[in-house]
């Protein structure tokens, strides 16, 4: 185990089209991150990609509306009304990295894989911008599929963000109630830290 900076480049399939974001296919503005962070450069044996197998689904919700789940529709990650039955309700949180990439504070990282899709949910181009879903390897260190969870924020909600931008949280868009509130539908962007109820998350076992 060393300790290295990991750039990570756009990735060929973003593509810039078929989403629908109207932002002209913009791909990773403001170059590549660099993170520190502690790392082996092994793949690990096992799987041999998309979604792992034998681990238990969980479900993501926001305190804004905690009866919605985080949910895929039309290539998009959003809030749907809350369904058990509905597997693309269902997430499987991998901490394959969670020991070897790590946030600012320490925290581990994880993936968010769809269920049905096998997509995994990617970091966004920036600030106020939908988070996207991309094919998931999971032999494939890429910081910018990682999150990490905050420290409890009351309640034992916590914030999801960027595990090598914490300052970039999971917003459920325009979910506080001094813009409507979480409707079926409502986008999932990243966005500063407002203590909004639309920026506090749980994710737990099914």
């Amino acid at each position: 185990v060393q300790h290295v900076a990991h750039e990570v480049r756009p990735r060929e399939e973003e593509g810039g089209g078929g989403h629908g974001w109207g932002h002209h296919g913009h791909r990773g503005e403001g170059g590549p991150f660099s993170f520190f962070h502690h790392v082996s450069h092994e793949t690990g044996g096992g799987s041999s990609g998309g979604v792992p197998a034998n681990l238990r689904t969980v479900r993501v919700y926001t305190k804004a509306a905690e009866d919605y789940s985080l949910s895929v529709r039309d290539g998009k990650v959003i809030l749907a009304r809350a369904d058990p039955k509905d597997d693309y309700q269902h997430w499987i949180k991998d901490e394959k990295f969670s020991t070897k990439v790590k946030d600012e504070e320490g925290l581990p990282s994880f993936a968010l894989v769809n269920k049905v899709t096998g997509e995994v949910i990617k970091h966004s181009i920036g600030a106020t911008h939908p988070v996207r879903l991309v094919p998931y390897n999971p032999n494939y260190l890429d910081e910018s599929i990682l999150w990490t969870e905050s420290h409890d924020t009351g309640e034992r909600f916590r914030c999801i963000r960027m595990v090598n931008n914490i300052r970039l949280n999971f917003d459920a868009f325009h979910g506080d109630e001094d813009h409507g509130g979480v409707h079926d539908g409502t986008t999932i962007v990243l966005w500063e830290w407002l203590k909004g109820k639309n920026q506090r998350w749980k994710i737990i076992p099914y």
